[in-house]
């Protein structure tokens, strides 16, 4: 054989040796990229389980906590109408225990003023009886005045014991208004400390600024639906507007005065994103 065929000879065994060699290397690489790959696949899956698993559970907890919403929201409503319905008792019962402060003093007033008569009257019976000692016509005069006075005595004593027991009625009347008062206060003062606030009894009102300048802005109300009293629930408490527009909430405005003959509020701002103009809208319950 010649040298030149020994060598090709020599090089194909070497290229030969490279190739097994290669090949080895290559499926030993391949098998630990499919180890790798079934490993990354197996976590992978463990992990989105995982994730599944985690995503029920969190769909169960937010079920569970608008479930717990609605109740709250249920347990707030009836809450507000009956701390109204309360307002509106204890209103009612001011009122007649001012009427009944006034009908009483006129009683009074009348019964001293008849006692003021009855005094005259007696007088006048002992002066007529007085004269009829001198003369028989006089005298019979007298009697006549005395059995008059007697009598009107007798209906005036009679008026003043029917004053007196409707003196002592509205007495009872009025402590009983008192308790009830009380009773009110007290039960406006548990639901307090159940976590009312008062400024969730507000009404519900929602309109539109009018006008906006430095602190202080007007807002025009466009829908009453409850028909309340707007100057009567300031009084009875200061409630807020909720300030929004298309871009979301800008800010509070709490209620000072109500101008009723522009059915507008006078309201102070506290702004807490972007500027309060006019033509915003307003809500007391957060649309």
């Amino acid at each position: 054989m010649s040298p030149i065929g020994r060598v090709f000879i020599v090089l194909n065994l070497a290229l030969a040796g490279g190739f097994v060699v290669v090949s080895g290397t290559h499926l030993q690489k391949q098998h630990n990229y499919k180890e790798q790959l079934t490993q990354e696949q197996d976590k992978h899956k463990k992990a989105v389980d995982l994730l599944s698993q985690q995503v029920g559970q969190l769909e169960r907890e937010r079920n569970s906590f608008e479930n717990l919403k609605t109740e709250k929201e249920t347990a707030l409503g009836a809450a507000q109408n009956q701390i109204a319905q309360l307002r509106d008792e204890n209103k009612r019962l001011n009122e007649t225990t001012s009427s009944q402060a006034a009908d009483i003093k006129q009683l009074v007033s009348l019964a001293q003023s008849n006692n003021t008569e009855t005094k005259a009257a007696f007088a006048k019976a002992q002066e007529a009886f007085a004269q009829s000692v001198a003369a028989q016509t006089v005298r019979d005069e007298a009697v006549r005045v005395k059995d008059a006075t007697v009598a009107e005595n007798r209906g005036l004593t009679n008026k003043i014991a029917e004053l007196t027991d409707a003196v002592a009625k509205r007495d009872g009347d009025i402590a009983a208004l008192t308790s009830d008062k009380s009773e009110l206060q007290l039960l406006v003062k548990v639901a307090e400390t159940n976590g009312f606030i008062r400024s969730m009894a507000a009404p519900n009102l929602s309109g539109m600024v009018t006008t906006s300048s430095g602190r202080l802005c007007t807002i025009q109300v466009t829908d009453n639906p409850g028909n309340i009293n707007i100057k009567d629930a300031i009084e009875g408490g200061k409630f807020s507007f909720a300030i929004y527009d298309a871009s979301g909430y800008k800010g509070e405005a709490f209620a000072e005065r109500f101008e009723e003959s522009a059915n507008a509020i006078l309201c102070k701002i506290f702004p807490v994103k972007g500027e309060i103009k006019t033509g915003d809208k307003a809500a007391t319950k957060t649309p």
